[in-house]
């Protein structure tokens, strides 16, 4: 499958990390910065690894463009919308992956930016409505 391959040759290629800040907790990202690493995501990972999540810049800030498909995903993931302010707008909870690429989560107000997370972290960190995200 095309999307295994893609997974093996950025497999070569680092993702660069970032933290970000919510409630006073510190995560670690991979940024999912090109075409490639956007398209690919999480997709035929075990598992997110020595990271909390992967973040994501939506070029053209929206609903449909701000969707994330769970195809070829191996496990739950939350997902937390921000704006362009990078304030939480929307949360999909324990999003469960998928066989189909026409399947996705879609936040129900425009979005900047995607953070997938391990499935439960969003409730165990108490995120919300409107929490404000903080990049470093």
């Amino acid at each position: 499958m095309l999307s295994r391959v893609l997974y093996e040759i950025l497999q070569a290629h680092p993702y660069e990390k970032k933290s970000v800040t919510v409630r006073g907790r510190r995560l670690r990202l991979d940024v999912a910065d090109t075409f490639l690493k956007k398209m690919v995501g999480l997709m035929h990972r075990e598992s997110m690894g020595k990271v909390d999540g992967m973040l994501f810049r939506i070029s053209e800030p929206g609903i449909v463009s701000a969707a994330i498909t769970m195809m070829d995903m191996k496990f739950s993931i939350d997902i937390v919308w921000l704006n362009s302010e990078k304030r939480v707008v929307d949360i999909a909870r324990n999003a469960r992956p998928s066989r189909s690429m026409f399947g996705s989560y879609k936040p129900r107000s425009a979005a900047s930016y995607v953070l997938e997370l391990k499935a439960g972290e969003a409730k165990r960190l108490g995120i919300k409505q409107n929490d404000l995200f903080r990049f470093s």
